[in-house]
């Protein structure tokens, strides 16, 4: 579908201008507190946040969650993760495990992005694309192709993968193409696809969308947050409205309960 020419909104503008403002003001709150591990749970609360206010009541946004697949494979520990609470119950509260095939879309939260955060992120996302919703694969959200380099069959099981950055360690001159140019080199050392990450976000800078090879440093007169938040949404609207619903028998022990045919018995 081709989209018409877009007018701006001055009103929802002004929502994403002061929700994107809000969380300026909580990463800098959160700079006062010493434990860093403290410093980086607020800031990830900060992003779940202004997901819980904007995304429809079906969804659920978690902080600190694992992905756990019916072979038991597990994910490791993710910052933020989007699921329908409606349709798919977790497997754990505390600690909070969902199953794979539940798993929309999750985030890594950055404070700066460094050429070590960003290696881990495409580390994570190798590990989280081994897992087996309907023990089938993950495919990549918007690459239109899989990690084998295959294309998706229509009941492919996509997952959008964010890294969310409020800024940056390099210089701002050019960042663009230095960016880019640390996501290709990086994904190739830690041997994954560059489109294992659908977006990478810095809120101060830009954007980047591995899977297509583009990017934007336009900030001036737009939203990074804005667009980002757009993206994620039309995924949601789409995937989860083509998911089925999770199997708990895929879940379940192996053997049977020994079910047997029971005789009939006359009268009531």
């Amino acid at each position: 579908m081709v989209r018409g020419a877009r007018r701006n909104n001055a009103s929802v503008g002004s929502v994403i201008e002061e929700a994107e403002q809000n969380l300026w003001t909580a990463f800098k709150k959160s700079a006062h507190t010493i434990h860093r591990g403290l410093k980086g749970d607020a800031r990830a609360e900060s992003i779940a946040d202004f997901l819980r206010g904007r995304l429809p009541n079906g969804y659920r946004v978690a902080c600190k969650g694992e992905i756990v697949d019916y072979l038991d494979h597990r994910s490791g520990e993710t910052d933020i993760v989007i699921f329908d609470q409606v349709r798919n119950p977790v497997l754990s509260e505390n600690p909070l495990w969902i199953p794979a095939e539940s798993l929309l879309a999750y985030i890594e939260v950055k404070s700066v992005l460094t050429r070590e955060e960003l290696r881990k992120s495409y580390l994570a996302a190798k590990q989280i694309n081994t897992l087996k919703p309907f023990k089938r694969p993950f495919t990549l959200a918007g690459a239109g192709v899989t990690a084998k380099g295959t294309a998706p069959s229509d009941d492919a099981i996509r997952c959008f993968r964010t890294v969310f950055a409020y800024t940056s360690d390099l210089t701002e001159e050019d960042w663009l193409s230095k960016e880019w140019a640390r996501v290709v080199d990086i994904a190739k050392e830690s041997r994954s696809t560059r489109a294992f990450l659908d977006r990478v976000l810095v809120l101060d800078r830009g954007m980047i969308n591995p899977p297509s090879e583009t990017g934007t440093d336009q900030i001036d007169g737009s939203s990074m947050l804005g667009q980002w938040f757009i993206n994620l949404v039309n995924f949601l609207a789409r995937e989860n409205e083509r998911r089925p619903a999770l199997d708990w028998q895929n879940y379940a022990k192996k053997t049977s309960p020994g079910w047997r045919k029971l005789p009939l018995v006359a009268g009531p």
